[in-house]
């Protein structure tokens, strides 16, 4: 994923669960997604084994080992569905990459969305190939569609196949991998069919905070780690704020004056203000958000909505393993996540 600057470090704030091999827009886009998705199964080796390796690299040896405790952890303590998922290891290279095609309209904040069978609607596409995207984002341009195309790290069957850590991932800092792999994992225990924003902000909650109560309070107990990941969630829940205080001027803005112009510039200097608090709090880079393009802030608060209400579910790390079991057994009842995320919160003092 693209590079950020503070806590934002890699786009894995946008980690993707793209269930590519489940998922098609037509048949030969299922055929393509499947075939690639296939290969990087298919290239799997058990973590166990690469640890043997007389030369493996020391930082890789590492990340491996990390991922052992870290899905140890989340299936122990944190009570996700583990299964066999991140037992093995694939490489991928830059042809092998996920990339994350999302567009929205201009003049109002509005994704486009695609049907899939089996996980319903969701607000982007995945390709393993970046070409392939750009092609699409431009005959989605053509229609006077705002686009953006991102790279992710990792992607996610949704429990179908035992994911494995992908290069991509491992090349991450401690923290950032503890993070995706959570993240992961929570996906493979809920995921609501058609609810893009609920189950990515989800997950980003129980991947910030699972991370960080694994290295503050858990087996990966560590000062600086500890230090990092919380500081990762602060930051990290500041960019949702400062996010949904644009999408809220932005949607009074095309409510209230009609497309042409003069609404075209208001949103860009909105844009701007916005770009400027991200600089300020060193919370990402300013481009995120200049020039303005809905697609791009859609898509990142698919992954940072409400998280302040998700982080009032545990006072502390040590309630977290809890907190994520009652959400779980809310929301795949509820019929609308968000609102049952909210009673449940209200439930849980502030702290």
């Amino acid at each position: 994923m693209k590079r950020l600057g503070g806590a934002g470090a890699r786009r894995h704030l946008l980690l993707a669960a793209l269930p590519v091999a489940l998922a098609g827009c037509n048949a030969g886009y299922l055929v393509r997604a499947g075939w690639q998705e296939a290969r990087i199964l298919l290239a799997r080796r058990p973590i166990v084994d690469v640890l043997r390796e007389p030369d493996l690299d020391p930082v890789l040896h590492d990340r491996l080992t990390l991922t052992l405790a870290v899905r140890d952890f989340a299936g122990r303590a944190l009570g996700l569905r583990v299964g066999e998922a991140y037992t093995t290891f694939a490489p991928v290279d830059r042809d092998q990459a996920v990339y994350v095609l999302s567009a929205a309209h201009r003049d109002r904040l509005e994704a486009v969305t695609w049907r899939y069978p089996l996980v319903g609607r969701l607000p982007y596409r995945g390709f393993f190939a970046r070409a392939a995207a750009e092609e699409a984002a431009a005959a989605l341009a053509a229609r006077a569609l705002d686009t953006e195309v991102r790279p992710a790290v990792a992607f996610s069957t949704l429990g179908w196949f035992a994911d494995p850590l992908l290069s991509s991932v491992a090349a991450g800092a401690p923290v950032e991998v503890a993070e995706t792999v959570i993240h992961e994992l929570f996906h493979a225990t809920l995921y609501l069919p058609g609810a893009a924003a609920f189950n990515e902000s989800a997950a980003t909650f129980a991947g910030h905070r699972g991370a960080r109560a694994f290295f503050c309070d858990g087996p990966g107990s560590a000062p600086a780690a500890c230090a990092e990941a919380s500081r990762r969630w602060v930051v990290t829940r500041a960019r949702g704020r400062t996010f949904a205080h644009l999408a809220a001027r932005l949607r009074r803005l095309y409510a209230e004056h009609p497309p042409g112009p003069a609404t075209q510039r208001a949103r860009a200097a909105l844009a701007r203000a916005a770009a400027g608090r991200l600089a300020r709090g060193r919370l990402g880079a300013p481009d995120e958000l200049v020039p303005p393009n809905n697609a791009r802030l859609l898509g990142s608060l698919v992954y940072l909505t409400e998280l302040d209400t998700f982080d009032r579910l545990a006072a502390t790390d040590r309630d977290l393993g809890p907190a994520l079991s009652g959400l779980v057994r809310v929301a795949r009842t509820a019929p609308e996540p968000f609102a049952a995320l909210r009673r449940l919160a209200s439930w849980r003092p502030e702290r």
